[in-house]
């Protein structure tokens, strides 16, 4: 499965803002864009479709950016996506519905429906909190011995 750039971006910037949301509650998408090097006008659009889908929210102002809407904990991958690329998500028209019911029939119930079911049901299982921890072990807790 190939995601989407704006998918990948969205990710990655709600991964770094997990990563410094204890002790930066807000982030301005300069931020963001500054030290993932995504272009600021494409993250902007992105941000604006996760505030829709309630995953961020904002504060304007000269001491404003965006924040977390929930701990890093509870929000899922699902709600990320969801927000970025409803269209994955959504029903898939029809393809031989009206000439031949049985083949449609078929593949809504062994093809359409279970694949929407378990990718739905793989991604509510995996939150920010999850994939954050998993970058904060590659950049090192190291010990060094002298």
């Amino acid at each position: 499965m190939k995601l989407s750039a704006k998918s990948r971006y969205a990710l990655a910037s709600l991964v770094k803002m997990a990563l410094v949301h204890e002790s930066q509650p807000t982030i301005t998408v300069l931020e963001i864009a500054e030290e993932l090097e995504i272009s600021k006008i494409y993250l902007e659009r992105i941000f604006s479709e996760l505030r829709r889908g309630e995953v961020v929210g904002s504060i304007k102002g000269s001491q404003g950016g965006y924040y977390l809407t929930r701990a890093p904990k509870e929000i899922t991958l699902y709600d990320i996506l969801h927000s970025v690329e409803p269209a994955l998500f959504s029903e898939n028209d029809a393809t031989v519905d009206k000439t031949s019911q049985n083949i449609e029939r078929a593949l809504v119930e062994m093809v359409y429906t279970p694949m929407k079911e378990g990718l739905a049901k793989m991604l509510t299982n995996i939150s920010l909190a999850d994939i954050t921890l998993e970058a904060q072990g590659e950049e090192g807790n190291y010990m060094y011995y002298l």
